[in-house]
């Protein structure tokens, strides 16, 4: 049976990707909506992140150590999450940035760069 500590943990992690990703579809919305100005190329740089993320993230070595050091965080902190399920919310949000990318019709970022 799961503790109050462990649902309470579950809890702040769930919050706290649901209030990233809103965040984050705000400034996709904010960036597809607002005309050039400094507020704009402020959001540009933070979703041009989120995309480099995202890239880095489909890169299956990538992925694999972001994995590894984020179990290793955890497991430090007493907190053991099977690397599964680290592994699907590292997709899950890498989908989410990608279909906010499309619902906003935002570019390439990290592409464009390059």
């Amino acid at each position: 049976m799961i503790s109050s500590n462990e649902l309470q943990t579950v809890l702040w992690v769930a919050g706290g990707l649901l209030a990233a990703n809103l965040l984050a579809m705000t400034l996709f919305v904010l960036f597809a909506k607002l005309p050039e100005s400094k507020l704009k190329e402020a959001i540009r740089s933070i979703i041009f992140e989120l995309d480099k993320f995202a890239d880095e993230m489909e890169n299956s070595q990538k992925r694999a150590t972001a994995i590894q050091k984020i179990s290793d965080i955890l497991g430090w902190r007493k907190i053991l999450i099977p690397s599964a399920l680290i592994g699907l919310i590292v997709d899950t949000e890498v989908a989410a940035i990608r279909k906010m990318q499309q619902a906003t019709d935002a570019p390439d970022l990290h592409q464009d760069k390059e």
